[in-house]
């Protein structure tokens, strides 16, 4: 029998859990309410991994599942997709003919044959550093021969469509939106850079940990927050659209990987491939049709929180560096047939719209 005193004691107890657990209740029903909001970005994207289905979804998890594991010195293998094709019995068939292909005599077909096939035999694991120089070798010969037939007009990351646009939505209906539009596309123009910058400050290897657009990125970034201290936001915005370009070109995996030497040198030529130019012709040639990359820009309402924009530019490298050895391969496979390939459009969409959440981000940092 419980005396009044202990009913008093119990009851006060009672009241105390009842107030400890009301919050964590509370906690719970305020974590489900903010669930990822389902724009219309994120139904563009469940749309495509619909018609990935089952199977192929499960190959991308298993592909970025060997990204995250390859070891660094796999991450910065010059041509490093071309080592990635031993995964790939068909890839590797097509590298073999390219080479019966290349103008060298039948020993050196078969020196490079042989040189090939034994990276990937030791492909993933054994790869060392010694097989660096044979890559940088190789690599160009590879991509030549598969790109001799299919001449290119270069197209940096889609000008007039993609820069504008990842500044231009960022700005959440900004009466000075244009303003950061209009800008956006400048740094690509020849008069932009210095010489010998042209294509750095435009790259950042997320595994090397070098280009000049991290920094570029940052700089007009501490401007374009200069600007609004003083109440000129159309030069705020200006700069935003600048910082915002550097900040979206890491989002390109031929932004992020695949133009480094073997003795870790960016090299102009690595990165104005013609494998580059095609993947961002197939961007251009899809921005507002068929995949409509544009709408994973436009129908982006979420965020990444930006406190360092330098941070942010390598940040967004990170992610999208790991589908560079994917797109790289297709492209250099099958450079007419690449563009129909549903994992190439599903890697460009997730670079897409990862880079339109990152200039929401930068946007609200500066502003």
């Amino acid at each position: 029998m419980i005396n009044s005193k202990d009913g008093t004691l119990v009851l006060c107890i009672a009241m105390a859990l009842c107030l400890c657990l009301i919050p964590s209740a509370m906690a719970s029903t305020e974590e489900q309410q903010t669930t990822q909001v389902e724009d219309d970005a994120q139904l563009k994207i469940e749309a495509l991994e619909a018609k990935l289905g089952e199977e192929g979804m499960q190959k991308i998890e298993d592909y970025l599942a060997l990204q995250a594991s390859l070891p660094d010195v796999v991450k910065r293998m010059p041509f490093r997709g071309l080592a990635f094709a031993a995964t790939d019995p068909e890839s590797q068939a097509i590298k073999m003919e390219y080479i019966d292909n290349f103008n060298v005599s039948e020993t050196e077909k078969e020196r490079y044959k042989a040189g090939l096939q034994d990276i990937w035999d030791r492909y993933p694991d054994k790869i060392t550093k010694d097989d660096y120089a044979f890559m940088s070798e190789l690599g160009p010969m590879i991509e030549e021969e598969a790109l001799r037939e299919h001449p290119v007009v270069r197209i940096m990351w889609s000008p007039g469509k993609c820069h504008p646009d990842f500044a231009y939505y960022a700005c959440d209906g900004s009466a000075y939106r244009n303003y950061a539009r209009d800008a956006a596309d400048d740094p690509d123009d020849s008069w932009f850079e210095l010489p010998g910058y042209r294509y750095y400050n435009h790259y950042w290897d997320a595994d090397w940990n070098l280009g000049g657009a991290p920094g570029r990125c940052d700089g007009y970034a501490g401007t374009a927050q200069i600007w609004v201290d003083n109440g000129m936001l159309v030069q705020a915005h200006q700069d935003f659209g600048l910082a915002s370009h550097y900040l979206s070109d890491t989002g390109n995996p031929f932004h992020s990987a695949g133009a480094v030497n073997q003795i870790g040198d960016f090299v102009d030529s690595l990165f104005s491939s013609q494998n580059h130019d095609l993947y961002e012709i197939y961007i251009y040639d899809r921005w507002n049709t068929g995949y409509n990359f544009g709408g994973y820009v436009s129908g982006n309402t979420q965020s990444i929180t930006v406190t360092d924009p330098e941070q942010a530019a390598k940040d967004n490298a990170d992610f999208s560096a790991p589908y560079f050895d994917y797109i790289w391969n297709k492209v250099n496979d099958n450079p007419q047939t690449f563009v129909s390939d549903a994992t190439v459009g599903y890697y460009t969409a997730q670079c897409v719209r990862q880079t339109a959440k990152y200039n929401h981000g930068l946007y609200d940092y500066i502003m």
